[in-house]
């Protein structure tokens, strides 16, 4: 899929894929970031964000493609692309440390295995041709991000805020 003048087109070669990555990924950093600083605690940000992310790859579902699935089929660019990704979406999640009473005793690896397992699971509904069912899973998305730095009684909390449902 290569994007042009706004439309996308099917799966872009070399340079194309590059240049599509890049301006979807671009698109999503956007649309994350906007509704992560649109909330004022942390836990309303990360809720924000997943729920902002979900609705981009339900309302897009090809885009959404490009940046999962599409990228880890690319080899070993196309990971380091989709790593992009998941990184991306870690950091929002480092802040929670400071939140949790042991958050030194969290593993290092966390942050990066909690945006691994969304990002997976939204490229699964991409790839099932389920997108549109991911704004429903926003409850269950949010709750699991924050569970490790929260607990579950709070997590599922803020899952369950009536913005959520």
């Amino acid at each position: 899929m290569a994007v042009q003048g706004g439309q996308v087109s099917e799966r872009p070669r070399g340079d194309e894929f590059a240049h599509a990555f890049e301006a979807a990924f671009a698109r999503l950093q956007v649309v994350v970031e906007q509704a992560y600083v649109s909330q004022d605690a942390w836990p309303n940000q990360v809720a924000a964000a997943i729920g902002a992310a979900f609705a981009f790859a339900a309302t897009d579902p090809t885009v959404a493609d490009l940046l999962t699935n599409e990228a880890l089929a690319r080899g070993r660019d196309g990971f380091v692309r989709y790593q992009r990704v998941i990184e991306f979406a870690a950091r929002l999640l480092e802040p929670g440390r400071a939140l949790s009473p042991n958050g030194a005793l969290l593993p290092e690896t966390l942050e990066r295995a909690l945006a691994g397992g969304i990002v997976l699971l939204v490229a699964q509904r991409v790839d099932q041709g389920r997108a549109r069912e991911l704004p429903e899973l926003v409850p269950d998305a949010v709750q699991f991000a924050l569970t490790p730095y929260l607990g579950p009684a709070e997590a599922r909390a803020i899952a369950q805020a009536p913005d959520r449902r």
